[in-house]
């Protein structure tokens, strides 16, 4: 897809499963089942479309998937398949990991960042391994994430260290490419971010913006097509009445811009353009299916 100069495509790192429950909150299974159905553990479909943005000065990914670095244990409860990852589509989009220049992470939860990092050898994620034994995916690239977000994910509470696995993020620091970003920003030319807050502390949004056309990958505070509803807020959320609010105020912004929406976990959109609706946004045009 054209956006002005740029070119944006889907790099997927594949489908995964995870709990109906924590998708939707609040709301009752009678109603998110209707939208999005789920298998006989409760678990929905989800999916990892990263946005891969072709610029006048390199290769932006926003957002890298979950990876493939988990426990045997681990890739069954969220359903990992090997036959579809962020290596393997960006390779028939012609990109090679050192290719990539800069990689922009909403948040530092293990679907966002999973595969900001990867093992030396893929057979030791079922053996006793360590820190040395993981080397950021793109070693050519600065991976921007708020400050704010960092400290949250390098000292996690209770409720929230599951969400963080450290070893998708800490060799970022160790290695040099790390940039920690203070509020909202512009850290690269057309691409912009702006807290949101809601779902972690620093969450932030993306905003790709060239010759005057837009796109806005509102991250988890509106995941997939469904959670434009105002309740439709993940089980995950630190802040869900910050979600709610803001996720209003960047959609309205959305539809007065004429910008597109990406959804990062939707298995069947996975951008549009929106038109208002009578409680809430509304696909006006698909713009493109996800690829899982």
């Amino acid at each position: 897809m054209k956006l002005g100069d740029f070119d944006i495509q889907v790099a997927s790192d594949g489908p995964f499963g995870l709990d109906g429950g924590s998708v939707f909150g609040i709301v009752p299974k009678t109603l998110w089942s209707k939208l999005v159905p789920c298998d006989e553990l409760n678990r929905v479909t989800l999916t990892t479309d990263c946005m891969l943005v072709r610029t006048r000065t390199g290769l932006v990914l926003v957002e890298c998937g979950m990876g493939r670095k988990y426990n045997a244990k681990l890739r069954d409860i969220y359903k990992l398949r090997d036959d579809i990852t962020l290596d393997a589509s960006l390779a028939k989009l012609g990109v090679k990991p050192d290719d990539v220049s800069a990689v922009v992470l909403s948040h530092l939860h293990l679907d966002h960042a999973g595969c900001a990092t990867k093992l030396v050898d893929l057979a030791l994620r079922d053996k006793p391994h360590d820190l040395s034994d993981v080397v950021p995916a793109f070693p050519k690239a600065r991976y921007y994430v708020q400050r704010g977000e960092w400290d949250e994910a390098t000292h996690p509470n209770p409720a929230t260290k599951a969400n963080y696995v450290q070893e998708s993020f800490l060799p970022l620091e160790r290695d040099g490419r790390l940039a920690l970003l203070d509020g909202d920003c512009e850290p690269l030319p057309g691409i912009r971010v702006v807290v949101t807050g809601g779902h972690t502390d620093s969450h932030q949004a993306v905003i790709v913006e060239s010759a005057g056309q837009g796109i806005a990958y509102l991250g988890d505070i509106a995941p997939i097509v469904a959670s434009m509803r105002p309740a439709y807020n993940t089980a995950f959320d630190h802040h869900p009445l910050d979600t709610m609010r803001r996720k209003a105020e960047m959609l309205e912004m959305i539809i007065r811009n004429r910008w597109l929406i990406w959804f990062y976990h939707d298995t069947q959109v996975a951008a549009g353009r929106l038109k208002p609706g009578k409680d809430f946004p509304e696909i006006a045009e698909c713009v493109m299916a996800g690829v899982a």
